[in-house]
């Protein structure tokens, strides 16, 4: 289920290459150029990190505004419901302990791809007032103690030229009620990081805003373009049975060179919001359903201990 959060920068990547048709090289001394295609420019690996998030607000680094001339910022949004299998439900073992557990949340963070999960067990105040703006941001439940708040790690996704790895932090609440329990996972921040071809290390610094994580001074903020909530409850069903459901929304924020846009024929930023949003909400249904199943699954294994 979280798979599609973590790795939200791949999807941009992903997203940006596919919509523009040249290549961008990088030449020791010089700036990056384009060129009609990147066959013949020298091509070396290397390793660096690409960005670490820890704002609300989408703010340039120069100013207070949340684009300039040379830039443009695109809002890709997705959303999905997804319904699990049916599962019979008995009431002789109480839903609310089942979600208590902490493996049953955790084995949401590890979703189908087993990423690596570490609860922090000390929690700063600016971690905690991120995930409080994070929540009135998306308009989730407001955070307390009890809340768990885990570091997830990913395995890594390579695509040609690129190698991405991503940890995101993220808070679980869980919500009781007279009736059944739900779940809030919200996204609190996230740090990525990328190896690989350094043509494609530029573009996607400069896709994603990454190259002025370095930049500093009075009024500079650190930038936050992914925000996430996945909501999992209960949802009863004819015959005694329950599904588990996932009311999911990833949102992403991404400055985007504006010479690119002025060098593709007919780009349009409505187009490629949607467009945008068609992938992330791709990525939420693929990845989703499976966490959804395996949480079924751990239920009707509770149920029979």
């Amino acid at each position: 289920m979280m798979l599609s959060i973590i790795m939200a920068p791949f999807f941009v990547v992903m997203f940006a290459l596919r919509v523009i048709d040249f290549s961008i090289a990088f030449c020791p001394d010089t700036k990056p150029h384009m060129l009609p295609a990147c066959r013949h420019a020298p091509c070396v690996s290397r390793k660096m990190q690409v960005f670490s998030s820890s704002a609300n607000n989408l703010v340039d680094d120069e100013t207070n505004h949340t684009t300039t001339s040379s830039m443009m910022t695109l809002n890709l949004v997705g959303k999905t419901v997804i319904l699990s299998l049916p599962t019979l439900f008995n009431d002789s073992k109480s839903m609310h302990d089942f979600f208590a557990l902490p493996r049953t949340a955790e084995l949401l963070l590890k979703g189908s791809k087993n990423n690596t999960i570490h609860e922090i067990q000390i929690v700063d105040s600016e971690l905690y007032e991120q995930y409080r703006n994070n929540c009135a941001l998306l308009n989730a439940s407001l955070p307390n103690s009890v809340d768990r708040i885990y570091n997830v790690t990913t395995s890594g996704v390579r695509f040609p030229g690129l190698n991405v790895m991503s940890i995101v932090t993220i808070g679980v609440k869980l919500i009781s009620t007279s009736h059944f329990p739900s779940y809030e996972i919200v996204l609190i921040r996230d740090m990525n990081y990328a190896e690989g071809n350094p043509l494609f290390l530029w573009f996607f610094n400069k896709v994603t805003g990454n190259d002025k994580i370095t930049k500093s001074g009075p009024g500079y903020k650190k930038v936050q373009s992914a925000f996430s909530i996945n909501r999992i409850s209960v949802v009863p069903k004819e015959n005694g049975t329950i599904a588990f459901e996932g009311n999911a929304t990833l949102s992403l924020l991404l400055q985007f060179p504006a010479f690119l846009f002025k060098a593709l024929p007919g780009a349009s930023k409505e187009k490629y919001e949607k467009t945008g949003g068609k992938y992330l909400k791709k990525a939420l249904e693929d990845d989703l359903p499976a966490a959804l199943e395996g949480l079924r699954r751990e239920y009707d294994r509770w149920l029979q201990s």
